[in-house]
């Protein structure tokens, strides 16, 4: 009997086997566009399992182990939208075309690791800028090429000097004291966007030591080749990115960097050619009689005038002019065959700024490999080599010697020939300072090598029509050097004022970035549902050292700092070690209409308090497509999403240090006034979200709205403490704010023909803010500022975080009688974060002309005109204006008499970028260049242009301090804004 029964069941196992055989079956297809053209890489799924292919490059595909049956197949590419195409039980061929999603509807969005979602189904609000959306115009960095494409985005600018020193702000303030940047990842790598002081202040004297904040450092991520990027994703706040813990409270930015793909090896060559020039004077005064100059300052000084032929010289414009012609050469390929695909690329660039012999020039080599290995091992290696040279020059605030090319603009008169590089006479810069002399003398160049690269090893571990399990190895690193080196020699009139002539500042800085990550990720897959699991682990390691030598009294003609008679070094460093898991699980159900998503992340570092604690970053998130749609409507999303991310205290701030110096003639070392904090923990963000997208008319239009609350606990201030302790003061997490926001998208094309397409973007975005508590401590000045005169931020609860101080006139009280009794400084409280943000794009296509334009508005803010408080009066009796003597003197009697103060309204439109180009026939361009060339674009193309704003210095953009949290709004005669016109020739091969 039991002998049957096994025989038995083995007849009828062989019999199910047998009939899931004869169920299933080889599909075929061809996957083309609507207008006939193959499409490769196209992802072919069979609905409900986990059975697919990609097609190749003629669009061709096949499906194996097909269930027998009706089936659906879904069908996605980049650039298309995506098809649900049913598939008959009778049928195993099949022909499918895609119609391009031309305003990039469909796209994946990253939510973990390693594991991404359809946008149409994402439940959180995420930026995406396209590389061609980021690259329609020439920039210098990836910061300059966001402008105006991200909603939430405010991006501010340490001056106009060429090579980066941008910061990206987004949904408002989100701390006072630690960082302040998003987290980029590039390619799986947390990379540095650290920025290092040059040494400047050695010379400028802006603020005290070797170096100082004011020395218009770069922010790293300017290293970037924008050419190179495939994607950038913004995660804009905590419920998008609580995946990655304790770095994420200001957002994440996730750059992908382009890839091979299967097919015939194709080639770009690009080579742009340009022109930076000054987009805005301040403008100079130039007298026009010796009654004038006698008016304004005295008889002697009038013949001086006389003496210079009544001359008047442009000071802007003959040292903001005349730079040679900058070039970008870029190429690139790409292809692939079989399991092995590449993406290989090269740039030289060099722009030729606008201050006299002022630079940025970069060479970059990029090498992505992908091979897949037998059937189920996939190895992606991801190289990005950068090596960058800059000189920026002087520009920006100082004290002491003026050597800033604007603080000597606005303390000379315009007759005097400062092009001759004479020493300035002393009768108006006792100094001497000459900035044309001091361009030709003192040298600033920052040499900087860097390697951005990554591994990425999938493991297929186990696969069925319904299950896979996936394990993904992720190991990268971040190293920089960064080499600066300030050669200013005695020659220069200025360095002997000190009586130590000559100066040379030597930066050696290294920086290294490591992280390793593992994961997991389970798909199954089911009639009603599909459920993801994903969970791995992170570990990363962050490690700085900076050492700067300063030399002076350093012999003529000597580069040596080891010369100088008097020297001062500094030197800093730190690591950082962190260490966190997560896991996450996301449902798709309900026909792909419903996504639930929940994840927690923990996560460890060294720079808390306690570096064995776990902090947990938990998220949920909830997405529902309507199945039920008003008319005119093809897809409308609700969504909700909530998340906690967090803010690393700065390092050491649990310590308190002991500075090293001479004291009775001994080195020794004393605590610092600063108590450290060795309870200190993470500043937490917590944040609901919520919005709903739509599409209109077929995808011809798209809206996107995003409301969202964020409070942020545990801020990290500075708490003042009894004098018998010891110390002045001590950080401590005491306070929290809140912003609130509102972001909108508008997607539209109004036209879309085989000739002829308008494509339009709008982004909106307002967010305001409110500290809710100190925890006690009292309302205080925060961050780095002048004086009250000029604008201080303030920080005090109820009042939002980018409130600023400033003079407002006087409060005067009198005696019951009438008579005056006493006058007091009126201090008014003013917002300095703009109201909004709104950015508008269109794109045009005739036949084979383009014409793309970006206009970036920026409602209301303020912003501290220290630029114009130096072109004031140079003489105590209201009358030696150097600059447009009515606006000077109103602006002065205002200031001065009224007791205004130099604060100004910082709005602004600009047209930020614009191009024109034309793609030339195919029959000219294998005539001219060659039988294999694919295409010949040539384009015309701008950046800021054109400006609109009420604010009367040289850029609202521009802060002396857009490094820090708050205080965005000091602007001190910095390096001017520039405009720029490339001409470009890029083919394709």
């Amino acid at each position: 009997m039991r002998k049957f029964g096994m025989w038995f069941c083995a007849l009828l196992l062989t019999v199910l086997v047998s009939a899931e055989a004869s169920a299933q079956r080889r599909v075929t297809g061809r996957v083309t566009s609507t207008t006939g053209e193959a499409i490769a890489s196209a992802s072919v799924n069979v609905q409900g399992t986990t059975i697919g292919a990609y097609t190749a490059e003629d669009g061709r595909f096949t499906l194996n182990n097909v269930p027998g049956g009706a089936q659906v197949l879904v069908v996605r590419r980049i650039g298309y939208r995506r098809i649900n195409q049913p598939l008959a039980a009778t049928s195993d061929q099949v022909d499918i075309r895609l119609v391009k999603d031309v305003l990039e509807l469909e796209r994946q969005v990253i939510t973990g690791t390693t594991t991404t979602v359809s946008s149409a189904n994402s439940a959180n609000a995420v930026a995406s800028v396209s590389g061609d959306q980021l690259n329609k115009a020439p920039t210098p960095t990836i910061e300059n090429a966001l402008q105006g494409k991200v909603p939430g985005a405010v991006i501010s600018q340490n001056s106009g000097a060429p090579g980066g020193g941008s910061q990206v702000q987004l949904r408002g303030v989100t701390s006072i004291n630690a960082t302040s940047s998003p987290l980029y990842v590039v390619d799986g790598v947390l990379v540095s966007n650290t920025s290092i002081s040059n040494g400047l202040n050695s010379i400028t004297a802006a603020g005290g030591g070797i170096t100082s904040s004011q020395d218009q450092q770069v922010n790293r991520i300017a290293d970037l080749n924008p050419a190179d990027i495939e994607n950038i994703e913004v995660l804009k706040g905590a419920s998008a990115g609580a995946i990655y813990g304790s770095k994420a409270s200001n957002g994440v930015i996730i750059i992908t960097t382009r890839r091979g793909s299967n097919g015939r090896p194709s080639a770009n060559v690009t080579q742009r050619v340009g022109q930076f020039s000054l987009s805005h004077k301040l403008g100079l005064r130039c007298f026009g009689s010796a009654a004038e100059v006698t008016s304004a300052f005295d008889a002697g000084t009038a013949a001086d005038w006389q003496a210079a032929g009544g001359a008047c010289h442009d000071f802007e414009q003959e040292f903001y002019s005349g730079n040679p012609l900058s070039y970008e050469s870029d190429l690139s390929l790409r292809g692939g065959s079989g399991g092995t695909s590449y993406f290989v690329s090269g740039l030289a660039k060099r722009d030729n700024a606008i201050q006299l012999n002022s630079y940025y020039q970069k060479q970059s080599v990029t090498a992505n490999l992908s091979q897949l290995v037998g059937s189920r091992l996939t190895v992606r290696s991801n190289n990005e080599f950068v090596h960058s040279l800059t000189d920026r020059g002087i520009s920006g605030n100082d004290n002491v010697d003026i050597v800033s090319p604007g603080d000597v603009f606005a303390s000379v008169p315009t007759w005097v020939d400062l092009k001759s590089r004479i020493r300035t006479p002393a009768a108006w810069l006792p100094s001497g300072s000459n900035p044309f002399q001091n361009a030709d003398l003192v040298k600033i160049p920052e040499d900087v090598y860097r390697y951005i690269g990554s591994v990425n090893t999938t493991l297929s571990a186990y696969g069925s029509q319904r299950q896979t399990l996936d394990f993904t190895f992720i190991g990268g690193v971040d190293a920089f050097s960064y080499n600066s080196k300030i050669v200013s020699p005695p020659e220069a009139y200025f360095e002997s004022n000190d009586g130590l002539p000559g100066t040379i500042v030597i930066n050696k800085s290294q920086n290294v970035n490591a992280n390793l990550n593992f994961s997991g990720a389970h798909k199954l897959i089911t009639n009603s549902a599909t459920a993801t699991t994903s969970f791995g682990l992170r570990q990363e390691r962050r490690q700085i050292s900076s050492i700067v030598n300063q030399g002076r009294n350093i012999p003529s003609g000597v580069t040596n700092v080891n010369f100088g008679v008097v020297q001062a070094v500094g030197e800093s460093q730190f690591l950082v070690k962190d260490l966190g898991y997560y896991a996450q699980e996301e449902v798709l159900a309900l026909n792909e209409r419903l996504l639930l998503t929940g994840a927690v992340n923990a996560e460890r570092s060294s720079v808390n308090g306690d570096d064995q604690k776990y902090y947990t970053y938990p998220k949920a998130a909830i997405s529902y497509r309507l199945p039920m749609l008003p008319k005119f409507t093809d897809e409308l999303k609700l969504r909700l999403a909530y998340g906690k991310a967090g803010n690393q205290p700065p390092y050491g701030f649990k310590f308190t240090t002991l500075p090293v110096s001479v004291y009775g003639g001994q080195l020794a070392a004393r605590p610092s006034t600063i108590a450290g904090a060795p309870n200190i923990k993470p500043e937490t963000s917590t944040e609901l979200e919520g919005g709903f997208d739509a599409q209109f008319l077929g995808g011809r239009a798209a809206v996107d709205l995003s409301l969202f609350k964020k409070n942020v606990t545990d801020l990290i201030l500075s708490a003042a403490v009894a004098n018998t302790s010891g110390f002045g003061t001590k950080y401590v997490n005491a306070g929290q704010l809140q912003n609130t926001g509102t972001e909108v998208g508008l997607n539209l094309t109004p036209i879309q023909r085989d000739n002829l397409s308008w494509i339009s973007r709008t982004t909106f975005a307002k967010v305001s803010g409110r500290i809710t508590s100190l925890g006690g401590l009292p309302c205080f000045n925060g961050g780095s500022f002048f004086s009250t005169k000029y604008g201080a931020p303030y920080v005090c609860e109820g009042y939002s975080p980018s409130t600023v101080q400033a003079r407002n006139g006087y409060d005067t009280t009198f005696n019951v009688d009438g008579s005056f009794k006493s006058r007091a400084r009126r201090i008014t409280a003013y917002e300095s974060a703009p109201n909004f943000n709104m950015g508008f794009s269109n794109e045009f296509t005739v036949g084979n002309f383009r014409l793309y334009g970006l206009l970036d508005w920026r409602s209301g803010g303020k912003v501290a005109n220290l630029t114009n408080a130096y072109f004031d009066p140079v003489t105590g009796d209201n009358t030696g204006f150097l600059a447009d003597t009515a606006a000077a003197h109103a602006r002065n009697t205002y200031v001065n008499t009224m007791g205004g103060t130099y604060l100004e309204n910082a709005g602004f439109l600009k047209l930020r970028e614009i191009s024109v180009s034309y793609t030339l026939p195919r029959s000219i361009t294998q005539s001219i260049f060659s039988s294999v060339t694919q295409d010949v674009r040539l384009e015309v193309s701008g950046r800021n242009l054109k400006t609109w704003t009420p604010y009367t210095g040289y850029d609202p953009e521009v802060s002396n301090f857009s490094n820090q949290n708050i205080g965005r709004f000091q602007d001190v005669t910095p390096y001017p804004p520039s405009r720029s016109v490339f001409v470009s020739l890029s083919a394709n091969f």
